[in-house]
């Protein structure tokens, strides 16, 4: 009897998450940020926002990754060039208050974490046209945009070595495709919430 076809659990992410990932596009937040009157003022708003959400939400999810698994991902923590970012605006911020911040009660399984690795990855690919956005409107002020455009030129190619290694790793069962979708869904509504909480510049 034929094997049946092997998930394509990146498409299969995709459809899943496609709803919320729109209705965290158009919060007021996000709605400034990509609007053509954006100021420099609310690239900083930004970056105070996503910082209180990303530093928690990082260390939570890669205190649970597999050395071996994070190799094959090619995943690497973004919070030093959010860090970056935020020293180039001459922002304070406190990172022992954000470490202890409680991230998310995200089921403690390696398919959920990986689940909310592909919505801090994938947020690479909106990040890099959110930067090229910015640069054309503020220009030089922005600074470097480190976090945005995490991966700059090869912002495609990782992406494309991510879900080819997530298939992968599905493939091989290695990941529950449910219990990685699942992560995601959770990741993107735990985002959602702390956006929408934190309004607009």
């Amino acid at each position: 009897m034929p094997r049946p076809p092997e998930i394509d659990l990146a498409i299969a992410l995709r459809r899943a998450t496609a709803g919320i990932h729109a209705e965290i596009e158009h919060l007021p937040l996000m709605s400034r940020l990509t609007s053509e009157t954006v100021t420099l003022d609310d690239y900083r708003y930004y970056l105070r926002a996503i910082l209180a959400i990303h530093a928690p939400l990082e260390q939570t999810l890669y205190a649970r990754l597999d050395a071996s698994v994070n190799e094959r991902l090619g995943v690497r923590p973004k919070l030093p060039a959010l860090l970056n970012d935020l020293d180039e605006q001459g922002l304070k911020y406190n990172m022992a208050a954000l470490t202890v911040t409680p991230a998310i009660a995200l089921p403690n399984d390696l398919s959920a974490t990986i689940g909310g690795l592909y919505v801090l990855e994938g947020a690479t690919l909106g990040g890099r046209t959110i930067a090229r956005h910015l640069r054309r409107l503020i220009g030089e002020p922005l600074g470097s945009t480190r976090f945005l455009d995490f991966h700059g030129q090869q912002t495609s190619a990782s992406w494309k070595a991510f879900t080819g290694a997530l298939n992968t790793l599905a493939a091989q069962h290695t990941l529950v495709p449910d219990r990685v979708i699942a992560g995601a869904l959770a990741v993107f509504d735990h985002v959602y919430k702390r956006l929408e909480s934190s309004g607009g510049a």
